[in-house]
Order: C-alpha cells, then sequence, then structure tokens
C-alpha cells in the first residue's frame, strides 16, 4: 500500500482547482496546483524548457535545500555531452559509444530500471501468432546478449524472464523472483531449435512462408533494436520482416488500437511487487495489447490477487507459477532490462533514484561548492 500511494495515480487532487482550470487542468503548469517540495513555473505545454521552483507552502520546506531546478529537453545525446562538459548542465543521458567512452568517469551514473523491452505478438490479429510454436521459434532466433553486449552496448542487461532482475524477493527465504522463476524457456538463444520449431509451425498454418511488420520507437535504441530484430528473425527460412519506425505517442496509440503485428515495446514496474508486472497478459487487461490468453495464468493472477491476497507465500507461488506460464508459453519475447546510462554533476548530492515507480526524489538534494 506504501508502495503504490508514491505512485502519481494515487497522488492527491484537489478539486476546487481542478473544478476551476476545467479541460484546461494539467495542460500547462500555471492550471495545476502543487503540494510537493517543489512547483512548476514555464512550461507551456509545448515547450522544451521549465523549472522547478521551492514550494514555500510545502509542510517540510526546511529541508528543501534548492530555491530551483532548470529542466530542459535534450534530445541529442552529444549535444546533452557537450552541454554537460560545457558546465551548461549538471545532468545529462548518455547513449551508444558515449557509454563506454564515459563509463569510468566519476560523473557516470548507471539508473538501472524495473523495467523490460519485449517483443509483442499480436494473436488477435495475425492467426498464425496463435501458434506457440511460432512464437517461441521467433524467441530462440533472438540473442539477447549480442544485444545488450554489441547492439546496444549501454548497460542493459539480458532478461531472465518477463518480470525484472532485482525487483523483488521471496519473502521466506530472500531469493529474487526473476531467479526463482526462471525457467530459460523464453529467453533462451537456440537456433537450430528455432528453426525446427519454425518449420513445424508453419506446416500446421500451411504456410512455407510470411512477412509481417515490425513497429518501434524512432528513437536510436529502439532503431537499433529493430534492426537488430530484423537481422535475426529472417534466419527464420521464409520470414520477411519490414520494420516501421514511429514516434513514441503514435506508437502507443497504435499498439493501444491494436493497430501492429508485432511491436517492440516496453513495461516498467509501477511498484516493487511482480503483480505489477505480470497483471500486464491477464486475457481482461487493457495494457495486453497482443491478446495473448491462458486461462491457467488468468486463474494464478487471480488467486495472487484475492483468494491468496493476505497469505504472503502462497500469493508469492501464485506468482511464480504465472511467471512461468508466460515464459513457457512465449506470451511475449522480452528482449532486455533497461537502464539510463547518465551524467551527473559530483557536487550534486542527496538525492533519491529509485529503480520502480517515479525514478527520482530530488526533495533533499543540494550542491556542494
Amino acid at each position: 500500500f506504501k508502495l503504490l500511494m508514491g505512485f502519481p495515480s494515487f497522488f492527491p487532487q484537489d478539486q476546487k482547482v481542478v473544478q476551476k482550470y476545467g479541460d484546461k487542468y494539467a495542460t500547462q503548469s500555471k492550471y495545476q496546483v502543487y503540494n510537493g517540495p517543489y512547483t512548476m513555473t514555464g512550461w507551456t505545454g509545448t515547450n522544451n524548457k521549465w523549472s522547478l521552483v521551492k514550494n514555500k507552502n510545502y509542510w517540510d520546506k526546511k529541508h528543501v535545500y534548492l530555491t530551483k531546478i532548470n529542466d530542459q529537453v535534450v534530445k541529442d545525446t552529444q549535444t546533452g555531452l557537450n552541454l554537460f562538459q560545457g558546465k551548461q548542465v549538471d545532468q545529462t543521458v548518455l547513449s551508444g559509444t558515449q557509454v563506454a567512452n564515459m563509463k569510468n568517469d566519476k560523473s557516470f551514473f548507471l539508473g538501472r530500471q524495473a523495467r523490460n523491452s519485449y517483443l509483442e505478438y499480436n494473436t488477435a490479429k495475425v492467426k498464425v501468432f496463435k501458434n506457440v510454436d511460432i512464437r517461441q521459434a521467433m524467441s530462440l532466433a533472438v540473442n539477447r546478449k549480442q544485444l545488450v553486449g554489441k547492439v546496444l552496448a549501454d548497460g542493459s542487461t539480458a532478461p531472465k524472464g518477463f518480470v525484472t532482475d532485482g525487483l523483488a524477493a521471496n519473502p521466506k527465504t530472500g531469493e529474487d523472483f526473476a531467479k526463482e522463476a526462471y525457467t530459460g524457456t523464453g529467453v533462451t538463444y537456440d537456433l537450430a531449435k528455432a528453426k525446427k520449431l519454425w518449420a513445424k509451425g508453419l506446416k500446421a498454418e500451411g504456410k512455407t512462408s510470411v512477412t509481417y511488420t515490425l513497429t518501434a520507437d524512432d528513437t536510436e535504441a529502439a532503431k537499433k533494436t529493430a534492426e537488430f530484430l530484423q537481422t535475426q528473425l529472417e534466419k527464420l527460412p521464409g520470414l520477411k520482416i519490414n520494420i516501421q519506425s514511429i514516434p513514441y505517442k503514435t506508437r502507443l496509440a497504435r499498439s493501444a488500437k491494436g493497430q501492429f503485428q508485432l511491436v517492440i515495446t516496453n513495461w516498467g514496474a509501477d511498484f516493487s511487487d511482480p503483480i505489477s508486472d505480470l497483471g500486464l497478459f491477464t486475457s481482461d487487461n487493457s495494457f495486453n495489447n497482443g491478446k495473448w490468453s491462458n486461462k491457467e495464468y488468468d486463474a494464478l493472477i487471480d488467486k495472487a490477487n484475492n483468494a491468496d491476497a493476505n497469505n504472503t507465500q502462497k500469493r508469492w507461488e501464485d506468482m511464480v507459477k504465472a511467471e512461468k506460464i508466460l515464459m513457457n508459453q512465449q506470451g511475449n519475447a522480452p528482449l532486455f532490462n533497461g537502464v539510463v546510462p547518465q551524467l551527473i554533476n559530483t557536487k550534486v548530492k542527496g538525492y533519491v533514484y529509485n529503480t520502480a515507480g517515479v525514478p527520482w526524489n530530488w526533495k533533499g538534494m543540494y550542491v556542494t561548492k
């Protein structure tokens, strides 16, 4: 419950202010009300610069040490690096070869995330994807170690399953959920086995060749991932992959409407519990855009949420079993556990970084001389 309360969906809203601004509410900084350590100024809804200013009405303002934090969007990581090295910004995100070049710098910070990038199959739109052999074959054809080590090379790690490493521990034994639920089935690279399952699956579907469109964001990392997957998947005889790179907001909208065949998407846990990930793939979940469905999986998640909700150990076991079904049936194909490599001025102290939910807490942040 405490973890949930720290997530934005549960932040309190002032009814009077919401009603006062109506449709304008939260569309610009001036149409919002603030109860946190900072208030927001200068955001018009579309501009790329704004500021967080110390909230004079905050209940614990004596422990808020900065008077202002200036934010700006820098889309190109090389531009961001130049600004950082020119001491014009105190924090910037890195990508690609920048990570290797800067990882030994005192300012380097690898922000690990409870976020999994995965390949989603649209089983509602593409009949062939209802075939588990087809789904497994495509997953088995992807070398995840090569993806994170050679292609992304940004500190991302190969996943053990859909739930990310380090998210939660067994309440009795302390073992990490991802390790305990690991089967190997859903994230293994085995091209020879992939080709056998692929041939079996195509034969069962009465196909000799197929062409699919792989949708992805138009970011540098997403484009690299899509191109790598295209190369890997086209090693399966008779499979042709076309890439569609589109802006993030467009990709989200199309995914929600089921307007894709294959899509590279990602999910970050809202709080540090496996259910935040596993709940996504029940048959009736609105975020289950590919419409994969399994009755046994649904029943286990229902037990974890209801019948076993107050039995910590049984609930844990329900979720472990559910994760194993999701991977053994290849409900999706996890690709990598995400990170945000970045540089932070070594004089900046006192911030809190969370892997799940809201990443940054700047309440106690300060700058040394």
